[in-house]
């Protein structure tokens, strides 16, 4: 049983890894910061507008995921949200079995799909934005003491989590009690970070120096364009 959950929270941490940091400079990231603003509004105008259609949101975006990141991605980002997913709308129904609100059995489904197309969003968003990009809008927001940060954590926080994914494997590998392996891979974590802070102790304490420039590509911006008029018209059909 111990080795059974070790194994599944194990296998958690990965997917959790390759759904938010499988992931380069390349792909959408490449795309116009314009026409990202344009597809990330437009998916949050279904999400506030029309939220019992959210569940819409995955066939829309998991397809942009066989170009970039691809299917491992995608593999990974169905098995994260469709755990958070299930496990809320069975939540909801017990909730309803105690006599707090009526909800009909299927609703278990729709709940799962909404919040799929939630997560989904959310996991995308968080892919095709680059730290470089927030790091300029930092700078140019003459936010520059700050502007490091981003960079910083996109570096640091893939790192910590890798070397937690493999403390818990190692847990596995050994068969031992996954609670003796959380502490020293959360303070092996710490440490990491404070090296790094170290190491970069004047850059990360003195102001950004210069803009970074960024290369963009048409072919990704032309594809959140497609998609966000995609996602515009099913908004004008469901009205």
């Amino acid at each position: 049983m111990k080795l059974s959950i070790s194994r599944f929270v194990s296998w958690f941490v990965s997917i959790v890894y390759k759904s938010f940091f499988l992931t380069e400079d390349t792909g959408f990231r490449k795309a116009h910061l314009l026409a990202k603003i344009v597809f990330l509004w437009s998916v949050w105008l279904l999400i506030t507008r029309y939220p019992s259609k959210t569940y819409i949101l995955p066939w829309i975006i998991l397809p942009l995921g066989v170009i970039y990141p691809g299917i491992e991605w995608i593999i990974a980002v169905i098995s994260l949200t469709g755990i958070v997913g299930f496990a809320m709308g069975v939540s909801a129904y017990i909730l309803s079995l105690l006599g707090l609100y009526q909800m009909p059995l299927i609703n278990i489904l729709l709940i799962t799909g909404r919040t799929i197309g939630i997560g989904v969003s959310i996991i995308f968003t968080v892919i095709i934005i680059s730290p470089i990009e927030v790091f300029n809008t930092l700078y140019l927001l003459k936010a520059r003491k700050y502007a490091v940060l981003p960079l910083l954590l996109a570096r640091t926080i893939p790192l910590g989590v890798k070397n937690f994914l493999e403390s818990l494997m190692i847990s596995t590998l050994k068969k031992e009690n996954i609670a003796k392996r959380i502490p020293p891979a959360v303070a092996g974590m710490i440490e990491v970070g404070w090296f790094i802070d170290e190491y970069c102790y004047w850059k990360i304490r003195t102001p950004a120096a210069q803009y970074i420039p960024m290369e963009r590509s048409y072919y990704p911006t032309l594809v959140l364009l497609l998609a966000s008029l995609i996602l515009a018209l099913i908004q004008y059909c469901i009205i």
